[in-house]
């Protein structure tokens, strides 16, 4: 079992999207997936034909004592789907309680499902610092971060890596930040700007962009990918490149996946770095200040978006005379 996971460190970056597409472009190459829905806003099943009004998944599972297994769905694509599932306010905290308890709560519900040795799992992990996410880190052989090209999500980069570094449970060696830049706007000079500070980011690469495709959210309202259903699509030809560079960073088939460290919870110790806190569990000393040419990037992006402003301002004022 070959375990990716999707994270980001806020919402509405199209995370559930790229796992989906994901999954489905890396089961074209005879690999045997499972998508797991981590995330308790439970979307990663409707871009595999499921209905919002479906309650079943790993919550429910949990709380009740089901196996994982009993609630795992296949899509017409090929992809086996785990959804999280719809729970109550009640049974909410029992979950979280349980997840917080057990560090290796998901680790054994994994293992329950006896996937094939070269099965890959996609884990659509909930956004920000949460025990799920902490835990989906340990178990992860790959780890991937979706963010889009703009000032807010540049920002949040110091947090996803320096939670990644402390979290991140794979061997070998070195652990590469990789990242997907989502909803790139070739048309538009912040995005231009945002994703060239993206991908001047130390240590960080950039496995792949997706262009800005409306064809992504039309295939989402018919319960689909775009890998499925847009064959001319610039969004669809982005994430199958990116699925391709995907596909580089995991075992062949027959291989065998990396081990997790012993110690999975342990930190990772790293160099120095500019961090953004992220709270008391994951606080550490700053080290020095930002190159000056990140700054500077940052000053340019912020003085464009005042400038825009400044202008939006302007002409409604003159439109009201």
């Amino acid at each position: 079992m070959i375990v990716v996971a999707v994270v980001s460190a806020k919402g509405g970056v199209g995370k559930s999207t790229m796992a989906a597409n994901l999954a489905v472009a890396l089961s074209r190459h005879a690999r045997a997936v499972l998508a797991v829905d981590l995330d308790p806003q439970n979307a990663l099943h409707l871009h595999f034909g499921g209905q919002p009004q479906d309650i079943a998944g790993l919550s429910r599972a949990s709380v009740g004592g089901t196996a994982w297994g009993e609630v795992v769905t296949r899509a017409a694509s090929g992809v086996r789907v785990l959804p999280f599932g719809q729970i109550n306010e009640v049974d909410l905290p029992t979950l979280e309680r349980r997840i917080a308890d057990d560090p290796h709560w998901l680790s054994t519900q994994l293992r329950s499902l006896d996937l094939p040795a070269d099965a890959v799992v996609i884990l659509d992990t909930p956004p920000g610092v949460s025990h799920t996410l902490r835990q989906a880190l340990a178990v992860a052989d790959r780890v991937i971060s979706v963010v889009l090209a703009d000032a807010a999500s540049y920002a949040t980069l110091p947090q996803i890596e320096n939670l990644i570094r402390r979290h991140y449970g794979a061997k070998p060696g070195s652990v590469e930040s990789v990242c997907i830049v989502n909803q790139v706007d070739a048309t538009s000079r912040l995005s231009r700007e945002a994703l060239q500070l993206i991908e001047g980011v130390p240590g960080m690469r950039v496995l792949g962009r997706v262009r800005a495709d409306r064809s992504v959210s039309e295939a989402l309202a018919h319960g689909q990918t775009v890998v499925e259903s847009a064959q001319d699509s610039v969004g669809r030809q982005d994430l199958l490149q990116c699925a391709e560079q995907v596909l580089q960073l995991l075992p062949a088939p027959g291989q065998q996946a990396p081990e997790a460290t012993a110690d999975a919870e342990a930190p990772v110790e790293t160099q120095p770095e500019p961090t953004v806190v992220l709270g008391d569990e994951d606080r550490r000393p700053q080290g020095q200040a930002a190159p000056k040419s990140r700054k500077a990037g940052v000053y340019r992006l912020m003085a464009a978006l005042l400038c825009a402003a400044l202008v939006l301002l302007i002409v409604l004022w003159i439109r009201t005379r």
